[in-house]
């Protein structure tokens, strides 16, 4: 009896401990499986994130001592000061990147990672940081020759307004002249109506194209004094149409030939693995390789093994203006601007802390700095990009 009574005290007290070390248990499993296999706690700052990157210029440069530079780079390194972190990066192909951060096996990506749906649902993104289009590299001129180019600028409908103005203004000053010189110059716009006007117009002309017109003369006072001021006239005028022609042959030389959806699919084209313009292919139709690294693709493009390179525009432009320079050509597609973004594991910790610290660089003059030096403008258009004195 009394050996009963020692176990029934003795059960409460048993049944309290195993109630506290289950819920231990269970707190601790619970702690587990939100942190994720390699999630960073944002409060802890003196732990080190680990930074996924890849070289993609000009958002992302390996320097061949190692060291990592580019518009990312300087980004993230102002947003990692402005949050008190530690971290370290870590080089990884775009492949890997991605399964990565789906994973949880890093806790950001830096390489600039197109914002698309089917990636939203594997893992999350910071605030984008801008936009781009995508754009094919080939062989120089292989979509279009310069000469066809320059034809196309002075048959375009713009040229040829300026063209028909032009003449415009020249039958009506011509005009003038017959009217002020017919009477007192016939010598030179007699012979009737055509004839004058016509010689009106070739004095027009003639003091338009080189200021000054041999074998006709002005006699009148009235026609004298039109023209002094159609000389003067003359001198802005050629100014403004040769300003009008260098303006458009410019626009046409940044914009080239706009490459739609059926010129790629009649294309054998190379790009990244894992890129967005692989599943943009995929729905294309038509031929294309993958490769593991930008400099793959290029290398099979001057190999021959490809045609052309869709990728970033940006990007494309970077290489076209460095060590692959007048050995590629880069030709936008019609296709819609992409923005991107840093990537993050899905509810992430550090989502919140970034984008502020993003938003804040964004709207300080910094942005502005760090855009100019990389020779972006605010719709980040591909341009050439100047890094210190060296110009890219």
């Amino acid at each position: 009896m009394r050996k009963r009574k020692k176990v029934k005290e003795q059960s409460p007290y048993l049944m309290n401990r195993f109630c506290a070390l289950f819920l231990l248990f269970m707190l601790m499993y619970s702690n587990a499986v939100m942190a994720g296999p390699e999630r960073i706690s944002s409060d802890s700052p003196d732990r080190k994130i680990v930074v996924g990157v890849m070289h993609d210029p000009p958002y992302t440069i390996k320097g061949e001592n190692g060291e990592w530079t580019g518009l990312n780079v300087d980004v993230w390194s102002q947003a990692a000061r402005d949050m008190n972190l530690n971290y370290e990066l870590k080089e990884m192909t775009l492949d890997e990147m991605l399964a990565s951060l789906k994973n949880g096996r890093i806790d950001i990506s830096i390489a600039a990672l197109f914002v698309t749906a089917d990636r939203e649902r594997d893992f999350d993104f910071s605030v984008p940081i801008g936009s781009t289009r995508l754009a094919v590299a080939t062989l120089p001129h292989a979509i279009e020759h310069p000469w066809w180019s320059a034809i196309r600028v002075f048959l375009s409908w713009g040229t040829l307004k300026v063209i028909i103005s032009l003449l415009l203004v020249l039958v009506i000053i011509g005009f003038i002249f017959w009217l002020t010189e017919h009477k007192n110059n016939p010598e030179h716009f007699g012979g009737g109506l055509l004839k004058g006007i016509s010689s009106g117009i070739y004095w027009v002309g003639s003091t338009l194209a080189s200021g000054v017109c041999f074998g006709i003369n002005i006699k009148s006072l009235t026609g004298r004094i039109l023209g002094l001021i159609w000389m003067f006239v003359c001198a802005v005028a050629l100014s403004a149409f040769i300003a009008s022609l260098s303006s458009s042959l410019t626009l046409h030389q940044i914009g080239v030939t706009t490459t739609d959806a059926n010129t790629l699919k009649n294309m054998k084209i190379g790009t990244v693995r894992g890129s967005v313009p692989e599943h943009l292919l995929e729905r294309i139709g038509g031929k294309y390789i993958l490769f593991t690294e930008e400099e793959d693709v290029l290398k099979a493009l001057l190999e021959k093994r490809i045609k052309g390179f869709l990728y970033d525009e940006i990007t494309l432009h970077y290489y076209a203006n460095t060590e692959y320079k007048e050995k590629i050509s880069i030709y936008p597609t019609n296709l819609k601007r992409l923005s991107f973004a840093f990537g993050m594991p899905t509810d992430s910790p550090l989502r919140k802390l970034v984008n502020s610290a993003l938003l804040k660089i964004m709207n300080e003059p910094l942005w502005d700095f760090l855009l100019d030096r990389y020779g972006f403008k605010e719709n980040f258009e591909g341009k050439p990009i100047t890094l210190g004195k060296k110009k890219y």
